[in-house]
């Protein structure tokens, strides 16, 4: 069969619109593909890409179907192969397909206000902030332990000098051996930040790299897609944890964001250049009204109320 004509059947599964004679041809495929005795094609797959769709395919598979056959996931990651150029079909050679036993993926989401902690199968911990979200494999694989973030954690990594561990975010990969560090990478800011505590780590963002050691943090720049590093007070990017909130000249709307986000309240800026407002403060687990009081304490010209659930900061009348 070409490999035009297996991907189109494989296109019309994923759609559900596939013919008895199509799945019969698919049944043949999986019966194959298990006589092979799954040689891990994953594991020397060069192309972060087809790692993160695969993830996806699986998760969102999950998601909606529990009763999936994995299998069928793992065509589906044959299908980004095939389609990226990893692999062929031939008409005239005979062509051994190989494919990884299939990775059950496990999902965890903070809302605002809320943290929560995950507990990995190597005994890493990972302590979710507000409105993120972490994807792990149930078993990691033989020679790395890879998660994926979105939003802000801390993590404390159990240290395997044969195993790495690797925090992927939209922009950057930060690999460690065993260390403890904050990853902030929030879509809505402009900044993402890794923040080391312990240890070592190596950040990467495209060709660019970055070996940090204690107290200092990578900072990539989205709008410039650059990346640098400097000296920071730890305690100002991982006291979230134990309920304390810092600003160190933080802008007003990098304080927004952290209101909402520790205490789970919608907050609407009505501030002209509000990126041009500068407060500095620490809250050890106050109720918001006393942050707001300090906050508008500190600048005469804000004034705070709430409105339907939501928190309105605006200018003094």
């Amino acid at each position: 069969m070409k490999v035009h004509e297996f991907k189109n059947i494989i296109h019309k599964f994923l759609l559900r619109k596939t013919s008895k004679e199509e799945e019969k041809v698919l049944n043949e495929f999986e019966k194959r593909l298990l006589a092979h005795n799954a040689e891990s094609v994953f594991e020397h797959t060069p192309s972060e890409i087809i790692q993160r769709e695969l993830s996806k395919k699986i998760v969102n598979a999950t998601r909606t179907r529990y009763t999936l056959v994995y299998q069928w996931a793992a065509v589906a990651a044959l299908l980004i192969l095939i389609s990226v150029g990893s692999w062929w079909f031939s008409s005239t050679e005979s062509t051994k397909i190989v494919i990884s036993t299939p990775i059950e993926w496990q999902e965890v989401s903070t809302r605002k206000g809320e943290t929560r902690e995950v507990h990995l199968p190597d005994g890493s911990v990972v302590t979710l902030n507000g409105e993120s979200s972490l994807l792990y494999p149930t078993t990691f694989s033989e020679s790395v332990r890879k998660v994926t973030l979105i939003g802000e954690a801390f993590f404390e990594v159990t240290p395997n000098p044969d195993k790495s561990f690797v925090v992927q975010t939209e922009q950057l990969s930060t690999e460690v051996l065993g260390t403890s560090f904050n990853i902030e990478a929030y879509a809505m800011q402009k900044d993402v930040k890794v923040t080391l505590a312990t240890g070592k780590v190596r950040v990467k963002a495209g060709m660019q790299e970055l070996i940090l050691a204690p107290a200092q943090q990578a900072v990539y720049q989205k709008d410039k897609a650059e990346m640098y590093a400097k000296q920071v007070n730890i305690a100002l990017y991982t006291d979230w944890r134990k309920g304390i909130l810092h600003f160190d000249e933080s802008s007003l709307t990098v304080v927004a964001a952290q209101i909402e986000k520790f205490y789970g309240i919608p907050v609407q800026l009505e501030v002209k250049d509000a990126e041009h407002y500068y407060i500095s403060g620490t809250f050890v687990k106050e109720p918001l009204e006393v942050v707001l009081k300090q906050l508008s304490f500190t600048d005469e010209e804000l004034n705070y109320k709430f409105i339907g659930g939501k928190l309105l900061i605006s200018h003094k009348k």
